[in-house]
């Protein structure tokens, strides 16, 4: 008997063990006066002390009584919003240095918030992102930036990093960089000696492209001129900071051309070759450089739009008059990438009529034409040669332009000056024209003169704001600087 009680005392399940207690349901503890009393009692003394409500919230969590206990939060609440414990009790998010009574609510917050700042900095939506509207073309066509900030095709850069190098564009094969090494260009399928390269590069087809570091050069002209021309167009750049402010990121287009012959096939077109012509209205003709407003890549179709020029180095003079056609042509490329006309250029097809597609492409523009073409002359004459050796005259350039409004008349009135457009039918009054226009932005920029130069601030301010409609603001520093005639004639010693 004894083997037995023993075997079924191991053998017996063991005893159940005790359940937890869970907190009595709402109905029992309705029906315990005495813990109601007293939570009522403790509610009205510690009347509007948030540490007594908040000890009070404990003791209710604790016997589940949760009504009351939120209740004691929403008091603590009114007497102190911020109060941590009794928000993150409440189920309460922060964020951003606030407080969000649900994630709900968060993610509205969140959202509007990043519409905002993204709106501030000029940036738009693009596949669940917000990029730069800049970036927006490239974007579209399925380009990435390299490591130097170019866009570039995925393909280019998988080349990057696989050991490819870049000659202007142009990717070298790993097995082929040992020609660049030995001062060979890349022409086609051909490798050139410098000579045969600008040779090749001499004819509109086949143009040099170079990249500098703000500008991505088309021209036929020779290399060592092309070069020249960049230097000349990075230093105006320069120049065109203190116009503008904020100038745009990324290289502009810009072309040169190496005669004046090649310059005018380019502006015009060539019905034999069947190329368009690159400009809206002839004023290429008024001047050795101009804004190639219709200038479309042929190949791509993308829109090139920006300034253009001739440096002849085999003309007399060609070599100092290039480099001001230069600093014109890069300043066009400049001002049009900061005051575009994506609209016009989105409803643009082949079949566009020219003088429609020309209005709607102007009419998108913040800035008047007479800022525009001040800005270019400004850079192309006005500039002050900070290369000017000691004792030697950096204002030289606008002593000689001067000059040249005095041979030819004499300075108009302002309203006239501003407010006259450019004209094919008078291209010896168009040219002198934006030659005075050149003058008045010298006077805005170094003319000392304190009620323009707020003018201009604010213009300069509303720019970098993104600020879409500048009228009124124009409007004021053109009506200042008719105030300001005389002191405009005294800076230009007239």
């Amino acid at each position: 008997m004894l083997v037995l009680s023993v075997i079924l005392f191991f053998c017996s399940p063991p005893a159940p063990q005790a359940e937890p207690v869970a907190p009595p349901p709402r109905a029992v503890l309705d029906q315990d006066p005495d813990r109601r009393a007293e939570y009522d009692r403790r509610r009205e003394a510690a009347g509007k002390d948030v540490e007594a409500l908040w000890e009070l919230h404990v003791w209710c969590s604790s016997f589940g009584m949760s009504k009351e206990s939120r209740s004691c939060l929403r008091a603590i609440l009114k007497l102190d919003r911020d109060h941590k414990g009794a928000r993150e009790a409440s189920g309460h998010l922060f964020y951003d240095g606030r407080w969000f009574t649900t994630q709900k609510k968060l993610d509205k917050y969140k959202k509007e918030e990043e519409e905002r700042i993204a709106k501030e900095k000029g940036l738009v939506r693009f596949e669940g992102g917000w990029v730069p509207a800049e970036d927006l073309p490239f974007l579209r066509q399925g380009l990435v930036r390299d490591d130097l900030g170019d866009w570039v095709s995925k393909e280019d850069l998988e080349r990057q990093e696989a050991g490819w190098i870049r000659q202007d564009l142009v990717w070298i094969k790993p097995e082929e960089a040992d020609n660049v090494d030995k001062g060979l260009w890349k022409c086609g399928e051909r490798w050139l000696d410098q000579k045969e390269a600008d040779a090749y590069h001499a004819e509109l087809d086949t143009w040099w492209v170079i990249p500098s570091e703000h500008f991505l050069l088309h021209t036929t002209c020779d290399r060592e001129v092309a070069e020249k021309g960049l230097d000349a167009m990075e230093r105006a750049w320069r120049d065109l900071r203190r116009v503008f402010g904020a100038l745009p990121e990324g290289r502009v287009p810009v072309a040169l051309l190496r005669d004046a012959a090649q310059y005018g096939v380019f502006a015009a077109g060539d019905q034999v070759s069947g190329r368009p012509g690159v400009e809206f209205a002839a004023l290429s003709s008024i001047h050795y450089a101009f804004f190639a407003d219709a200038w479309f890549d042929r190949l791509t179709g993308a829109y090139m739009g920006g300034g253009a020029a001739y440096w002849d180095a085999s003309a007399p003079n060609g070599n100092s008059f290039g480099p001001h056609a230069a600093r014109h042509a890069a300043a066009h490329s400049v001002i049009e990438a900061l005051d575009p006309s994506p609209t016009a250029l989105a409803k643009a097809t082949p079949a566009s009529n020219p003088e429609t597609l020309r209005r709607a492409f102007y009419k998108e523009k913040k800035l008047p034409e007479w800022f525009r073409y001040g800005a270019a002359a400004y850079a192309e004459r006005y500039f002050i040669d900070s290369l000017v050796a000691a004792g030697g005259k950096p204002h030289w350039a606008r002593e000689w332009s001067i000059e040249n409004i005095v041979s030819k008349g004499g300075l108009r009135p302002v309203r006239q000056i501003l407010s006259t457009e450019l004209s094919i039918s008078d291209p010896n009054g168009s040219a002198k024209l934006i030659n005075e226009r050149g003058l008045v932005m010298a006077f805005i920029l170094d003319g000392a003169c304190e009620p323009v130069l707020e003018r201009h601030k604010a213009i300069r301010d509303a720019l970098a704001a993104g600020e879409k409609n500048l009228d009124k603001l124009f409007d004021a520093l053109a009506t200042e600087l008719h105030k300001q005639t005389s002191e405009l004639r005294k800076f230009a010693d007239l």
